[in-house]
């Protein structure tokens, strides 16, 4: 393996902890106060209020699953990363139709105190950090392997 491999399969590796941290804290928090996420998901004015608790819980679950494959499950990263990225498109337009509507709520992601700071396009700032990682860790991995460098000839 080439050094520049090296330093690509290594950003990948920062990548992926990142963002299993990020997605492991978030979830966390959901299961600490679940009551207050499906409230924090109900606020947001986009879903039937049957499908709320369902819709909540899964967010809870797919964040947990995502943060074990991106921390501890190797064969399952880059399927995690895809999810990632569909649940950060997903967050991001929520918050945007919100912040539009100019709903002032809490946006439910690290912090769902009724206190917490309300919506703000420095939210949807973060998503698109979080998904410029992401894009990272695709490009990072793809360069890392050995036939990365290999011509077809």
């Amino acid at each position: 393996m080439s050094r520049d491999q090296k330093i690509y399969r290594l950003t990948y590796w920062i990548a992926c902890f990142i963002l299993g941290g990020t997605f492991a804290l978030a979830a966390y928090i959901k299961f600490v106060d679940p009551a207050a996420f499906v409230l924090a998901v109900e606020q947001y004015k986009l879903l039937p209020s049957g499908l709320v608790k369902m819709t909540a819980v899964g967010f809870q679950w797919l964040e947990t699953c995502c943060a074990v494959c991106l921390l501890a499950v190797p064969r399952l990263r880059r399927p995690a990363l895809w999810v990632v990225l569909g649940l950060l498109i997903v967050f991001s337009g929520a918050i945007t139709i919100n912040l539009i509507r100019g709903a002032q709520i809490t946006c439910g992601c690290f912090n769902n105190a009724p206190d917490a700071e309300p919506l703000s396009w420095m939210t949807v700032w973060r998503n698109l950090m979080l998904m410029a990682l992401v894009g990272l860790a695709f490009v990072a991995q793809k360069r890392s392997r050995p036939d990365a460098g290999a011509t077809n000839g």
